[in-house]
C-alpha cells in the first residue's frame, strides 16, 4: 500500500477548491461587490489539470508492481470512480424529481456509465474529466502489462506517443483540432499528457529518489514549471480550449505543483490538517458542488431579493457550505462505500463476481 502522503491531500484539497471558485464564479458577478474576483475565480478549471497530473502520480504508483494484473486493476479503479459518482447522480435525479433540475433522457446510459466526455452531455457537468479518467487507467493497464519491457521502456514511448500524435494533428490538421473533430480526441487525447506527466514522476522517483536527494531543487523547479506553465496559458484563449495546448500550459503548471508538494514534504514544514482534510473529501467536493450550488441559486431565487447586504453575505456563505457538506458527505456517504469495498467481504465478493463476469 502506498503511504499516505498529506502535501500530496492537500493539493487535492487546492484543486478542488479551483474548481468550486470557477463555477462559484459565475454566481458571485451577480453581486456588484463580488464581481472583482472574476479576475480570480476565471482560471480555477486549471484544477482539473492538477487533478489529471496528481492522478498519473497515484495511480501509477499503486500499479507498478512486479505481480501487476491488469484486469483487478482496471475492475478496483473503476469501482472507486463509479462507487464515488453514482451517489451523487442519484441524488441529482431524486432533486430532479422535486422539480430543481431533471436531466434530459437522451442522457440516462452515457450519464450513467460515464461514456461522454462532452460536459453539457452529462447530467452532472463535471462528470466529463471522469471520462478521462477510465481512459487513463486503460493506458496504465497497457504500460504495466508489458511484463517482458522494463517500464522505464514501454511510460516514455507511450508518452512520446500520445505527444507525437496530437503534435502532428495540430501542425498537419489544425483545422480538425480547433474543432474538436480531430480523429481520436479522446481515446488519444493530448490531456492524458498531464496524466502520464504524473506516472512518470511516480517512476522515476521511485527508482531515483531524486526528491529525496534533492528536495530543494525539486521545489526550485516546481516553482519555475508553475509560474512558467500558468503565464503561458494566460496569454492566450487556445490554451484552454486546445487539449494539447492545455497540457503544455496548464499542465505544466499542474506538473510544477506537484513537484512543489512533493519538495515540501521531504522539509520540516507539515501539511495544514484541514487543507489535508479537504484533499480527502476532495472526490465529494469536486462533484456535489454543481448540485450544491444549482439548490442554493434555487433558493437564493426565490427567497432572497436581489441587492442588499443579505444577498451579499448569502453569496460569501455558499463556498463554506459546500465544503462543509462535502467533508459530511465523504465522511457518512463516500468513505463507508469505499472501506466496505475495500476491506469487507461484500467488497470481496463484488470484485470476484466482475472478474468472473469479464474472464467469461
Amino acid at each position: 500500500m502506498v503511504e499516505k502522503n498529506n502535501w500530496i491531500q492537500v493539493l487535492r484539497g487546492i484543486a478542488a477548491l479551483m474548481v468550486v471558485f470557477f463555477h462559484l464564479g459565475d454566481y458571485w458577478a451577480l453581486v456588484p461587490e463580488l464581481q472583482f474576483t472574476k479576475m480570480l475565480t476565471r482560471w480555477g478549471f486549471a484544477g482539473v489539470d492538477i487533478f489529471f497530473v496528481l492522478s498519473g502520480y497515484v495511480v501509477y504508483q499503486s500499479a507498478d508492481k512486479s505481480q501487476f494484473g491488469a484486469r483487478h486493476f482496471l475492475i478496483r479503479r473503476a469501482m472507486r470512480i463509479y462507487l464515488g459518482y453514482w451517489p451523487v447522480l442519484l441524488t441529482l435525479v431524486l432533486l430532479g424529481l422535486f422539480g430543481l433540475t431533471y436531466p434530459s433522457e437522451h442522457k440516462n446510459v452515457s450519464s450513467i456509465l460515464l461514456l461522454e466526455p462532452f460536459m453539457w452531455n452529462n447530467w452532472l457537468p463535471t462528470a466529463w474529466s471522469l471520462t478521462y479518467e477510465l481512459y487513463f487507467y486503460l493506458w496504465v493497464a497497457i504500460i504495466c502489462a508489458f511484463k517482458w519491457v522494463s517500464r522505464s521502456i514501454t511510460l516514455p514511448i507511450f508518452f512520446l506517443a500520445v505527444l507525437l500524435w496530437n503534435s502532428l494533428f495540430l501542425l498537419v490538421y489544425p483545422a480538425e483540432v480547433y474543432s474538436g473533430s480531430q480523429a481520436l480526441r479522446f481515446p488519444i487525447t493530448g490531456l492524458g499528457l498531464e496524466f502520464l506527466a504524473g506516472a512518470a514522476i511516480a517512476h522515476f522517483d521511485k527508482r531515483y529518489l531524486w526528491v529525496n536527494r534533492l528536495p530543494v531543487a525539486t521545489l526550485a523547479l516546481g516553482l519555475v514549471l508553475t509560474v512558467a506553465g500558468f503565464t503561458l496559458g494566460t496569454s492566450s484563449a487556445q490554451f484552454d480550449t486546445i487539449d494539447i495546448l492545455r497540457s503544455a500550459s496548464y499542465g505544466v503548471a499542474a506538473v510544477g505543483a506537484l513537484l512543489l508538494v512533493l519538495g515540501l514534504s521531504r522539509c520540516p514544514p507539515t501539511a495544514p490538517k484541514f487543507m489535508a482534510s479537504i484533499g480527502d473529501a476532495s472526490y465529494s467536493l469536486y462533484l456535489i458542488h454543481p448540485v450544491l450550488l444549482w439548490m442554493m441559486a434555487a433558493f437564493q431565487f426565490r427567497h432572497i431579493a436581489p441587492g442588499g447586504n443579505t444577498q451579499l453575505i448569502f453569496f460569501l456563505l455558499m463556498p463554506v457550505v459546500i465544503v462543509v457538506a462535502s467533508l459530511v458527505w465523504f465522511r457518512w456517504v463516500e468513505q463507508p462505500l469505499f472501506q466496505a469495498v475495500a476491506n469487507d467481504n461484500l467488497g470481496q465478493r463484488l470484485l470476484h463476481r466482475c472478474k468472473n463476469y469479464f474472464a467469461s
